[in-house]
């Protein structure tokens, strides 16, 4: 599990271009990657929350600290990893089983999430319907469903954001 949590870390740091603070090595020799890969093994593979399970990820990280670089690791292999279904110990299945509950009530308190999670599936299952809720080929559909969201921007629709991922898919799938 080590090598593969190590590798995700690799991957990751390799395609995010990150500064030279990443090429952080320490007096044993190891880089931010390692450092992270370390602490996610560390989580992985714990049994039991708490102040050991704390001070054994500090003491992974003492030399350097905790550093943007190695906080985005840690997050960038962990997400990877959960994505790939990696086996978890009973700390981190209790976690994960606390931070899935922690998103469900989020949803509850905050309905237009479960707007966007019916476009993803929609996205998913029936991409067709993409079109008909006005993502045309090109652009916003008159009328449409889309174009009344595309006027709540004022005639600005940021990068990156959620309207402007279902505009490109509604242009590469029309």
């Amino acid at each position: 599990m080590d090598a593969l949590i190590r590798a995700v870390v690799e991957c990751l740091n390799g395609q995010t271009g990150y500064d030279s603070e990443d090429h952080f090595t320490d007096k044993a020799g190891r880089t931010n990657q390692d450092i992270a890969a370390d602490v996610l093994s560390t989580l992985y593979n714990a049994e039991k929350a708490g102040h050991k399970l704390d001070q054994e990820i500090q003491n992974i990280v003492a030399e350097c600290g905790w550093t943007e670089n190695i906080a985005k690791a840690i997050l960038g292999g962990l997400e990877t990893a959960l994505k790939n279904g990696a086996p978890m110990g009973q700390a981190m299945k209790d976690a994960f089983d606390k931070a899935t509950g922690a998103a469900v009530e989020f949803v509850k308190n905050h309905p237009i999430i479960f707007i966007l999670v019916a476009l993803g599936i929609l996205v998913i299952l029936a991409p067709w319907a993409i079109e008909a809720l006005g993502f045309g080929e090109l652009g916003p559909i008159e009328g449409s469903f889309a174009a009344a969201w595309q006027a709540r921007y004022a005639g600005h629709v940021p990068k990156g954001s959620l309207f402007s991922f279902f505009q490109r898919l509604g242009m590469e799938w029309a």
